[in-house]
């Protein structure tokens, strides 16, 4: 029995899934041939003796990776291309869809030798910011904001940057967020529609307005590491330069043991030399006070527009 499958929009590649992404935007040009194909099918076997990333995540030679989380999925990327995934029975389809955005795409990535950075990131009039830092530092929530003052979501969680004529650019991947709780709380617009589900103490919100999603590869003007200050503390910025900047990309690249098992580490430091020459790079430490929200946005603005414009 033929499964039917769905054409999507994921970082500019056509991927066309057996299994529905409802997060993904609908792919549009109908004589392009798919780039990705997601099929529901058993997954590549790996030799169990190959390298693990970590316990459950093996990579083979330098196209094949697999990845198993027990009682929700087990799927296989191959050559940045070929996904083959089996769902566990009564698994929930977000936690399955949530690997495959992160895990999966991060993998895709190191294949096809775009560099994944681990952040959030919009486009401010025509030019890309990423927010960057540790899981629960409030990437999301700041590009959420943002999407409220009228800029457009471009990635969460895995940015796919590939370097440009001048400088770095970077591919847009999906219109959706993972929220805390109380992040939703202060962004009444999205608490009220676009919800699809908690998962891991995150709430999952696709944006449904198109104009807050661009699908178009947007040079990337800036990167800032969030930094947690103290109570009270006002909103700062710091440039960093050299092997100051080189030490906080490293740090945030997504995946970045499976990129060196992939055969990706030699790439991997040249890239993040390289983005680190061309784009400028930021601590923002901030007091972690939503309330006071809109001081680091009014800083971020501010400092966007200080930028110089890439082409």
């Amino acid at each position: 029995m033929t499964t039917s499958a769905t054409d999507y929009f994921l970082c500019g590649w056509h991927v066309r899934s057996e299994f529905p992404l409802p997060e993904l935007a609908l792919w549009q040009d109908t004589q392009h041939l798919p780039d990705i194909t997601l099929t529901l099918n058993e997954p590549e076997f790996v030799d169990p003796g190959a390298p693990a990333a970590w316990p459950g995540f093996q990579i083979e030679a330098p196209s094949l990776g697999r990845i198993e989380m027990p009682a929700i999925c087990t799927f296989s990327v191959k050559d940045g291309c070929e996904i083959r995934l089996r769902v566990e029975p009564g698994a929930d389809p977000i936690e399955v869809r949530n690997f495959l955005y992160g895990t999966g795409l991060g993998i895709i990535c190191h294949q096809r030798g775009v560099f994944p950075l681990h952040g959030s990131c919009l486009s401010l009039g025509g030019r890309a910011v990423i927010f960057s830092g540790r899981s629960g530092a409030g990437k999301s929530t700041l590009a959420a904001t943002l999407t409220q003052r009228g800029h457009t979501m471009l990635s969460d969680d895995v940015c796919a940057l590939e370097p440009a004529t001048e400088g770095w650019s970077v591919r847009p991947a999906f219109p959706r967020v993972k929220l805390l709780p109380q992040s939703m709380e202060i962004l009444p617009d999205l608490k009220q529609s676009g919800v699809h589900a908690a998962l891991q103490g995150k709430y999952h919100f696709r944006f449904e307005n198109v104009s807050a999603f661009s699908q178009k590869t947007t040079p990337l003007a800036a990167i800032y590491f969030l930094e947690r200050g103290e109570a009270g503390e006002p909103a700062t910025l710091l440039r960093k330069t050299g092997m100051d900047a080189l030490l906080l990309v490293q740090q945030q690249v997504f995946r970045r043991r499976a990129g060196e098992l992939l055969g990706r580490r030699a790439a991997i430091f040249a890239s993040s030399g390289a983005i680190v020459s061309t784009v400028p790079v930021y601590v923002l430490r901030r007091a972690f006070d939503l309330q006071r929200l809109q001081e680091t946005i009014d800083l971020l603005e501010e400092a966007h527009q200080a930028v110089p414009a890439r082409e």
